[in-house]
């Protein structure tokens, strides 16, 4: 059975359990259940896992912004545990599919950038020597878009952390100088007020969790 065939059938257990277990609860209970399991999700499984049901919650509700949001932040970060890039790539396809619902539904919402840059970034990961150029610029252009509505959203300030985490000492990368960025960040979710998972506002753990990255040898 590939991947595909796979998936197919985990959708469909999915919608019968959901179907059963989720009638009672409303949308933001289910996005915030699920929202909780992204935020301290550790292995691959569990990535893998919080993927799914985000897919199955945007299924469901179609017409959600924040479904089809998460959706695409989720399998967009799924793409990165992989090592076979034609499945990494199809991982972003269908992280594309939700942003692009997303953005419909909600075309001026200033997270469509960060979602556009998150993207970009996945494909470059894939292939990063030969995507470097394409996707890099797609994805400064996007956070540059993102700056110039809100300076103060602390993506932005992550994805360009990462970003630089990943990129080599020899282009301006590494740990030092991504620290820069990821402390940015830091300060900024902190002044993060909103509490709803109907407004997005992921990326504190993450955030947290490659801050320890860059400061494990000092």
């Amino acid at each position: 059975m590939n991947y595909n065939q796979m998936k197919k059938v985990l959708i469909i257990v999915s919608l019968v359990v959901n179907s059963v277990c989720s009638y009672a609860q409303s949308l933001e209970e289910q996005l915030t259940q699920v929202y909780v399991m992204m935020d301290t999700a550790k292995t691959v499984p569990t990535i893998t896992e919080v993927a799914s049901q985000f897919e199955l919650i945007a299924m469901m509700n179609p017409e959600s912004y924040a479904a089809n949001y998460y959706a695409t932040v989720s399998k967009a970060l799924l793409s990165y545990t992989g090592k076979d890039q034609k499945l990494r790539d199809e991982l972003v396809d269908m992280a594309n599919q939700f942003y692009e619902k997303a953005k419909a539904i909600e075309p001026s919402n200033q997270e469509n950038f960060i979602l556009a840059a998150l993207l970009a970034n996945a494909r470059l990961s894939v292939d990063g020597g030969s995507r470097w150029k394409e996707q890099g610029e797609i994805f400064e252009k996007n956070l540059t878009s993102a700056r110039s509505i809100n300076p103060n959203n602390p993506r932005i300030a992550h994805l360009k952390g990462v970003a630089v985490y990943f990129t080599p000492k020899m282009f301006g990368g590494g740990k030092k100088n991504a620290l820069e960025y990821l402390l940015k960040s830091e300060e900024q979710y902190k002044l993060e007020t909103e509490s709803s998972v109907l407004k997005p506002h992921w990326g504190a753990t993450r955030n947290a969790y490659f801050i320890g990255l860059c400061q494990e040898d000092k």
